[in-house]
């Protein structure tokens, strides 16, 4: 009778620096994972900007974002509602098609945006005259604009 070969399983060729590489990967991004919230927190003094074809049409301080309140506009036919709270900012109602804007929910983060393709709407936070990142240094053509679905 030929018996065959069998190589050894895997785990067996390993040797020991191959085990100390993965715990040091695993560990690693564990220490990633429980610090990401961390640098995503909200920076203070950010101010929300609402885009209507590019055009910037209204202005949320940072003092009215610390507070509540609401406002409609329009834009290409649809009426929207933008609701503000606790320094977050929201489009709350619309009546376009796809509701891309609505589902996106609360931005609060410098550099979020919430946008409505059909009504050319976008509504962003970016940093405001208080903030420590410098406004002059957000190269406006470089910004993300649109959010496809």
């Amino acid at each position: 009778m030929v018996f065959a070969h069998q190589s050894p399983p895997w785990y067996r060729l390993l040797k020991w620096g191959d085990y100390l590489i993965y715990i040091l990967i695993t560990c690693g991004a564990i220490v990633l994972f429980l610090q990401g919230p961390l640098f995503l927190k909200p920076v203070i003094g950010g101010e929300a900007l609402v885009r209507i074809d590019g055009l910037v049409t209204r202005t949320i301080s940072a003092a009215e974002l610390a507070g509540t309140g609401q406002f409609d506009l329009d834009a290409h036919g649809f009426h929207y509602t933008v609701e503000y709270a606790q320094g977050q900012v929201r489009i709350s109602h619309a009546d376009c098609p796809d509701q891309v804007c609505v589902q996106t929910g609360w931005v609060s983060r410098q550099g979020e945006v919430a946008a409505c393709v059909p009504g050319s709407l976008i509504l962003s936070v970016e940093p405001g005259a208080n903030s420590p990142i410098d406004p002059a240094s957000t190269d406006p053509d470089t910004a993300v604009d649109v959010v496809l679905k």
